[in-house]
């Protein structure tokens, strides 16, 4: 226990279980993404999580990488509150920013960064949001350097419209058997986050922060290899897929 007498470690392991009834082998993907950042890019002394949420990629990069300089950078106040507390290391810190504004890269500092991963967080993003990101992330990540996100992106309902269906069909069969066996849902565990009185306040800033947040047509796996291949990536590719989730890696 710690600050209000809050689990903060609790509430991110909680996070952690509902985030893998949408991703049931998500553990193993971490590990993947930590394993294809050292083959690629050596250890790193820069390592960027991006849309962090409450730190579950910061935790594991701080176990693997004990030596590097961890940043986190998220918009949600209540899960960056979360991460401060739960991901324990002197090596890591948490920053605010919103990736759809000009210029909120400074919170990386001046130095380029090794590697960027993120996970389930950018598909919020819409495809012109992700071309911007894109061009941000090419500046910042040093030659050689790797970026990698493990997340929802559709095949393309226009392109592919029959494998995108499936594709479709498939993740939600692996949601519904998450839930059906008894798997937190995104749902239930923000309403019991609202029914905690400590989190009152750094919710009410969460809802601020997101009122006015509009969101376009969903990014492709097309949009997503273009923005980085246009951004100047040197090599762009899929090395995991199930349904509709693709594990996506890009070489500076």
């Amino acid at each position: 226990m710690s600050q209000l007498g809050i689990d903060w470690t609790g509430w991110l392991q909680r996070w952690d279980d509902q985030q893998a009834g949408y991703l049931p082998d998500r553990e193993d993907q971490f590990a993947v993404m930590l394993e294809i950042v050292e083959r690629l890019a050596g250890t790193p002394e820069r390592f960027v999580d991006l849309a962090c949420g409450p730190g579950s990629i910061s935790a594991r990069a701080t176990a693997r990488f004990p030596d590097a300089a961890i940043t986190g950078v998220d918009l949600d106040p209540f899960l960056l509150e979360i991460a401060r507390h739960a991901v324990a290391s002197n090596r890591v810190r948490f920053a605010e920013a919103d990736l759809r504004a000009p210029g909120w890269d400074a919170v990386l500092g001046d130095q380029p960064v090794d590697a960027i991963c993120s996970a389930t967080a950018l598909h919020w993003l819409d495809p012109a949001e992700l071309t911007t990101l894109a061009k941000t992330l090419a500046e910042r990540i040093r030659p050689g350097g790797v970026f990698l996100n493990a997340d929802t992106m559709r095949l393309g309902p226009t392109e592919v419209p029959r494998l995108d269906a499936l594709a479709v069909e498939l993740r939600d069969k692996i949601w519904s058997t998450s839930h059906a066996n008894g798997v937190e849902d995104w749902e239930t565990w923000w309403k019991a986050a609202d029914a905690e009185p400590a989190f009152t306040d750094l919710l009410a800033r969460r809802e601020q922060r997101f009122e006015d947040r509009h969101k376009g047509r969903d990014i492709t796996l097309t949009d997503t290899v273009d923005a980085f291949r246009a951004a100047g990536f040197a090599e762009v590719a899929v090395l995991g897929q199930v349904a509709d989730k693709h594990l996506f890696a890009a070489i500076r």
